[in-house]
């Protein structure tokens, strides 16, 4: 029998999850449509082949501007984190994609109320009192009209902020793919997170992150009992390399043109880097027109990639 955790850490529940890619063009040409908002500040400076979660290294300070942290209101790890005690480690990861507005796991999301989820935005050192924080309240969760919790098909939803966040140097969001755009398997992709260091390990205070490759649906299957579903994406497969439990939610990108794109969102996967078993992500690509429609309330429009820096996906 197949063990599929999430890959998120909460109380007694194991999760995980994940997200994928993006750049400007692609979209139903009706969504920009009269939509006069400039376009959000979006970018980051890691680099294209830059390499814990499991088997990754720290990330420089800034290479994440729009990785996010997902804490629980009210929970001891939030006081902690707000009275400058140690400790303290989000349950599941996110990704900034306007100023006011994180795409996330719905499974990290699924089972809470509007205003019960802090999130703590552009973090990088979880213990380093002396960098400035930026908290924001939930307002609003959606999730996916389609998500089905036991398949995890489908599975991203996004958080509103209770107010914007200012964008520039330290926090931006992030580029997401064109609508229904793919890149092949091999492609090197990047994923980062505050999940574990391995399935039996401690949890890191800096954000790590971890270069795998891309695997196809069809060869990721083999070693999965749950069916991959053309929202899914799979990557890694390496012993020893993987996303692992508190990384759900948390982003993976891939080097496009000049930018790096929001490819996929940490979903689940059987316990963590286990050989030839890759991970599983969300798909962001076919989810990049519900993302811009609903995320309307921003002051600024989602970025979007050049449909020239990828290929439709036929699947």
């Amino acid at each position: 029998m197949e063990l599929k955790r999430c890959r998120i850490h909460q109380k007694s529940w194991i999760f995980l999850c994940s997200i994928l890619f993006g750049f400007t063009s692609g979209l139903r040409p009706d969504l920009k449509k009269e939509d006069a908002r400039p376009l959000c500040e979006c970018g980051s400076n890691v680099k294209p082949l830059q390499t814990r979660v499991v088997g990754g290294k720290n990330a420089a300070p800034g290479d994440f501007p729009y990785a996010t942290g997902l804490l629980s209101s009210g929970d001891e790890y939030l006081g902690r984190r707000i009275f400058g005690l140690t400790g303290f480690r989000p349950y599941c990861g996110g990704t900034l994609v306007t100023d006011r507005h994180v795409v996330t796991a719905a499974h990290c999301v699924r089972e809470r109320i509007s205003g019960e989820i802090t999130l703590d935005i552009g973090e990088y050192d979880l213990e380093d009192q002396k960098q400035g924080r930026t908290l924001r309240n939930s307002k609003s969760l959606k999730l996916h009209p389609k998500y089905k919790a036991k398949t995890f098909n489908s599975d991203i939803a996004l958080i509103e902020l209770s107010r914007p966040v200012k964008l520039g140097t330290k926090i931006k969001a992030a580029w997401l793919p064109p609508q229904d755009a793919d890149i092949a398997p091999g492609t090197p992709v990047t994923v980062y997170g505050w999940g574990r260091l391995g399935y039996n390990s401690g949890r890191p205070k800096v954000l790590q992150t971890l270069q795998i490759p891309l695997v196809s649906r069809s060869e990721c299957q083999k070693k999965l009992v749950s069916r991959i579903t053309p929202n899914m994406l799979c990557a890694g497969g390496e012993e020893g390399k993987d996303a692992c439990i508190g990384d759900s939610g948390s982003g993976l990108t891939a080097k496009r043109g000049d930018e790096n794109v929001l490819v996929g969102i940490v979903s689940f996967g059987r316990k963590c880097a286990l050989p030839g078993v890759a991970g599983v992500y969300t798909k962001v690509s076919n989810f990049v027109d519900w993302i811009y429609e609903n995320t309307r309330s921003s002051g600024c429009q989602p970025c979007i990639a050049s449909l020239e820096d990828f290929v439709l996906d036929r699947n």
